[in-house]
């Protein structure tokens, strides 16, 4: 999948990934994807939740062996 934005907050606890992803998603335009990379077990419930609370979309999500890999593109 092709990526404008990766953050990688592996070893990062809740709620620091989604902390992340909120600074990233405001310095980007609307319509850029993000990648999320976390090894917090959390991120399965808060990123989709988050997405839905924010109108952001979530494209995919997968788990890698230790780690969560969310992709979310930019509303707006």
């Amino acid at each position: 999948m092709e990526t404008a934005v990766r953050l990688d907050t592996s070893g990062a606890l809740c709620p620091m990934p989604i902390l992340e992803l909120a600074k990233a998603i405001r310095r980007v335009a609307p319509g850029t994807l993000v990648e999320l990379i976390s090894t917090d077990r959390g991120l399965e419930a808060d990123l989709p939740a988050w997405c839905e609370a924010t109108g952001h979309e979530l494209v995919r999500m997968e788990r890698r062996e230790a780690s969560y890999v969310g992709w979310v593109r930019k509303a707006g």
